[in-house]
Order: structure tokens, then sequence, then C-alpha cells
């Protein structure tokens, strides 16, 4: 280069200019570039923290849906009952004439307590739903043929289920020996039963369970409901 440098021409020329001013810090882009990162940095920690908890929720999800609801007054009600039958509470039919009577989450409150105390044979008589199924997760539609068909083990300790499914897949409803069985192996069995009055098994089901305990809101379905289970000679521990 010559010898004098002309800055205003050179000026012209440039059009990004860094000045470095001594004793400053020097930054690639300004101090607005700190503050950015900065903020970046706050933000992402944040997402992970929520994607963290998200997972956690997800993990803990499918269990939090299988515990029982905060028991009620019936609940506990039922329990006391069940309790006071001389150690001698199975099997227990729980009978109604309808599912606005009866729905799901009672016999699994139930099963659920009574597991608590020995072991617990939770056997679906719904078959319009095969609601306990899908309440505790399990894999009802298949079977293997050569196999004999047993309950299955739930996540709940003690507790097993008998699917609805079972029945039709067996073309039959042998609840004798399905109960003498489970009687040799279970220290509480339920029957759950909301639709009993339609079912074409209803004398035999109430026949063998011996004892139930009603579900009904209606007087005239409560009527019926007694008739039948005096008929089959099954007695009515509790009407809730």
């Amino acid at each position: 280069m010559s010898g004098d440098f002309n800055y205003d021409q050179y000026k012209k020329m440039s059009r990004i200019a860094i000045h470095f001013v001594p004793g400053a810090t020097v930054t690639p882009f300004g101090p607005s570039w700190l503050y950015l990162s900065v903020g970046g940095g706050v933000v992402l920690l944040l997402l992970l923290f929520f994607l963290f908890k998200s997972i956690r929720r997800r993990k803990g999800g499918l269990k939090s849906e299988k515990q029982p609801v905060s028991q009620n007054a019936d609940i506990q009600k039922i329990l006391n009952v069940l309790q006071k039958s001389n150690g001698q509470v199975r099997p227990v039919l729980l009978a109604a004439s309808g599912l606005t009577d009866l729905p799901v989450t009672i016999p699994v409150n139930l099963a659920v307590s009574l597991a608590g105390t020995g072991k617990c044979l939770l056997i679906d008589l719904d078959s319009k739903r095969d609601a306990l199924a899908k309440v505790f997760e399990v894999d009802s539609e298949k079977i293997e043929t050569h196999l004999k068909i047993s309950p299955i083990q739930t996540e709940f300790e003690n507790l097993s289920v008998w699917p609805a499914r079972y029945f039709d897949l067996l073309k039959q409803m042998n609840l004798r020996s399905l109960l003498d069985t489970a009687n040799k192996k279970y220290e509480h069995i339920l029957l759950y039963a909301p639709y009993l009055t339609v079912l074409a098994d209803r004398k035999q089901i109430a026949s063998y369970s011996k004892q139930a305990i009603i579900f009904c809101k209606d007087d005239e379905k409560a009527a019926q409901l007694r008739r039948l289970l005096k008929t089959c000679d099954c007695k009515i521990l509790l009407e809730a």
C-alpha cells in the first residue's frame, strides 16, 4: 500500500466494520447476542423440564388409571358387610338389572381392596362389554385351544380376573366347575353381573353364587332381583 492511508475512502468501500475499544469485551454480534443466548438457554431448560415431567406422567399413567378411585361410603359399607360374613366371602354375586346401578368401578374397587387381605378372583359376567378385561388391560380375545383356560393375573398383587369373553370362547358357561376350582385357590371371589335379570344363565349364576349384593334404585327392578335370588336360594347380604 502507498504511504498515506485514506480512512474515509476505506470506510466507503466497507459496509461492515468492527471497532476495537481498548479494555472492552469483544463479542461477534454485540451485546444483544449475549442476551439472546441467555434467554434461549432459559427457554430450553424450561422445555426440557416440562418434557421430563410429561414423560414421568406418561410412565405412571397406566398405573394411575388402574388405581381404584377413592372409596366412598357405599364401598366401605359393602366391605364391612363382607368382612362380617364369618370370613366366608366367596363367592359373592354383585347383581343389578342395569349398568347405571352397577358401574365397573364398584367391582374393581372391591376386588382391589379384598386383594389386600388375600387372593381375589373377579369374574366378569358382562359379555356385552367385557369391561374388566379393558380396565385391567388384559388380552381376552386370544387363547390357545390346546391349553386349559385360566384366570389372568392383573398388575395388582393377589388379584386375577376371568374375562367375560372366555365364556364365549368356551361356548358355554360352566360356572359351577369354575367356582369349585376357584374356591380352592382364592380367599375372595366376586362375580360382576350388571345385567343379571336378562342373562340366559341367570338362575344358574344365582344358584352357584349362594350369596349376593343387590344394586338397584328402581323398586320394581329391585323386587324382580329379589324374587330371582330367593327362587335360586341365593342369600342377599346387602341392598346397596
